[in-house]
């Protein structure tokens, strides 16, 4: 930060974030760091901020390698369910970035109900663009997915023709 900004990070969790405040603390930039519960998608500020990374909770199925007993308790719907919650707060993210300003927008899933659907969304409902972030010299990159299924029991659906039932499960923003 070199002593001309703040970092104000935020967990709804308070077990996270006492584990955060104090991972924060040990950095060399402490005194410009502020660590607040609040539930994301309804986050006070009376600032704009130049930059926002918004690490939205997820279904974490991207990280079963690394935890393989996340399969116990993995479904499809989770990502279905999650969709909603995660474009709301990447909407807030978005209604609290100034003018030119940037946001990563980021999960640990490989869902693109949680991902492509999230960011096509988030950028039709805010006209932003989006920018792709600089090639990391032995990091492999594609480009994200521009159609995905959405499933239900195995089933694929399209918007124009779901159920009364269905329509209160899924969003448009899925599609």
């Amino acid at each position: 930060l070199a002593g001309d900004g703040a970092v104000i990070a935020n967990e709804l969790s308070a077990s996270r974030a006492c584990v955060l405040a104090r991972r924060c603390s040990s950095q060399p930039a402490a005194a410009a760091v502020a660590v607040v519960q609040h539930k994301a998608q309804l986050f006070p500020t009376p600032a704009l901020y130049d930059r926002i990374i918004c690490d939205v909770p997820c279904s974490g199925d991207g990280t079963m390698r690394k935890h393989p007993e996340k399969w116990r308790n993995w479904s499809p719907h989770l990502g279905r369910e999650l969709h909603s919650r995660q474009l709301q707060i990447a909407l807030r993210a978005m209604a609290l970035l100034k003018v030119g300003g940037l946001m990563t927008y980021s999960t640990c899933s490989f869902n693109p109900l949680e991902n492509e659907a999230v960011v096509a969304a988030l950028l039709l409902r805010t006209g932003a663009v989006l920018e792709g972030a600089p090639a990391l010299e032995g990091l492999p990159t594609r480009p994200g997915l521009t159609t995905w299924a959405v499933l239900d029991d195995g089933e694929e659906l399209y918007p124009q023709s779901l159920t009364k039932a269905q329509r209160r499960r899924f969003r448009p923003s899925m599609w």
